[in-house]
């Protein structure tokens, strides 16, 4: 199971908390929705609101409304009352532009926090991986017609045929993944031009040593991008060994983003694009974008709604640690065992309570996943309950993942 990549010393490593002293408990509370990135309830207690520009420019980060964020965290930089507070603020500014693929402008929010904190060793090797950017122009995609394309859909994940600089190869789309990626051989053969700064990748407990580069150009159906910033791993990393050439790539989240969203069919049909009718509110939206982990949903389960992960490039969903905490008597109904965990450093053994039968419902369509496990030791993030996988994406007919109105469908 691949977990989200995270470029270590960018976004896992220089997140930093607001802190409450001396604010109210209503902005107390506030706070503590952002430090857990509890992105929808943060959205509910600010609708309708005048809060911090620091909490609105976040959420409208998380729901891709990314004007608004923009002017809202700059104004936040603007606002703070201390180089910590403009700190905070500019690391949201840095997520934002990594996930558009606006590397220059990432790296001049790095300098501008290492101004504010120069020894920050972290921000200073995320700037230092990132370096080679500085010298070419940020992505751009041209997004063609909304029209189905052959593509292949397995329990293992949708497969897109895609053209890099004019090379056919075929490449699974990981909604998991911060960065499109590829093995130095493919890199090779693909004539990518490849970086000599090294970055660590990581997920949340592994990492390793790998590259970045750019693809002069992406044709997917007959939509293009240009100047698509990748990462570049090992050929004897664990996601490549097993792939014939022309395979040994993933189609990273910024990507699906640029083109306005990605839908599948069971049929083996995909579509680029979103839904024509525009976009929704902002209080209507389903799907949120997150930092530290793939795209985020909401589940109702039990009475309450549960933030959960939406990973394409994980074959099988998996609950965390605070799933078994909340509902006890769902993880009693379970028994003990152990289950293979595929991770950026490599594959693991890893404890589970497997469930015999659960119930969740995504994206308005009902799955039931059958010994859904729980990994007792593995926490995940700070807010969700769990990641779910190619097991529940095969049981709907078709799926829409749809970034302009940030929602998701299955049916």
């Amino acid at each position: 199971m691949r977990k989200a990549l995270a470029l270590a010393a960018l976004v896992a490593g220089i997140w930093m908390r607001s802190g409450v002293n001396g604010q109210s408990r209503e902005d107390a509370s506030l706070a503590q929705l952002y430090d857990q990135h509890r992105w929808f309830e943060l959205r509910d207690a600010i609708a309708g609101r005048t809060v911090a520009p620091l909490y609105a420019g976040a959420v409208a980060s998380a729901f891709n409304q990314t004007a608004a964020a923009e002017s809202l965290l700059n104004r936040a930089v603007r606002d703070a009352r201390t180089q910590e507070e403009a700190n905070i603020a500019r690391e949201e500014l840095a997520g934002l532009y990594l996930r558009l693929s606006r590397s220059r402008d990432m790296l001049r929010i790095f300098d501008d926090m290492l101004a504010a904190a120069p020894g920050r060793a972290d921000i200073r090797n995320g700037r230092d991986g990132f370096e080679p950017f500085r010298r070419v122009p940020n992505q751009t995609a041209h997004v063609g017609r909304r029209t189905s394309f052959a593509c292949a859909v397995t329990s293992n994940g949708v497969t897109l045929p895609a053209r890099i600089n004019g090379k056919r190869v075929d490449w699974l789309f990981d909604s998991g993944f911060s960065n499109t990626s590829l093995s130095e051989g493919e890199a090779r053969a693909l004539g990518v031009s490849v970086h000599r700064a090294a970055v660590t990748a990581g997920d949340f407990s592994a990492t390793t040593q790998a590259r970045t580069g750019v693809v002069d150009r992406i044709t997917i159906s007959d939509s293009e991008l240009r100047n698509v910033p990748v990462v570049i791993f090992p050929d004897a990393h664990p996601m490549w060994t097993d792939l014939p050439p022309g395979r040994r790539g993933t189609v990273g989240l910024p990507v699906a983003i640029a083109l306005g969203g990605i839908s599948w069919g069971k049929d083996g049909t995909c579509q680029l694009g979103a839904e024509p009718t525009g976009r929704v509110a902002i209080g209507e939206s389903t799907l949120a974008f997150d930092g530290e982990s793939p795209p985020v949903t909401r589940t109702p389960f039990e009475g309450r709604m549960l933030d959960i992960t939406l990973d394409t490039g994980a074959k099988a969903t998996r609950l965390w640690q605070r799933f078994a905490v909340d509902f006890p008597q769902v993880a009693g109904r379970g028994s003990k065992g152990t289950t293979e965990v595929e991770q950026i450093g490599g594959r693991r053994q890893e404890e589970i309570i497997a469930i015999p039968e659960l119930r969740l419902r995504v994206g308005g369509f009902d799955a039931v996943l059958a010994r859904a496990p729980i990994l007792v030791e593995r926490e995940g993030t700070r807010t969700h309950y769990g990641n779910v996988g190619m097991d529940v994406f095969s049981q709907a007919s078709h799926v829409m993942l749809d970034f302009r109105r940030m929602s998701i469908v299955l049916r």
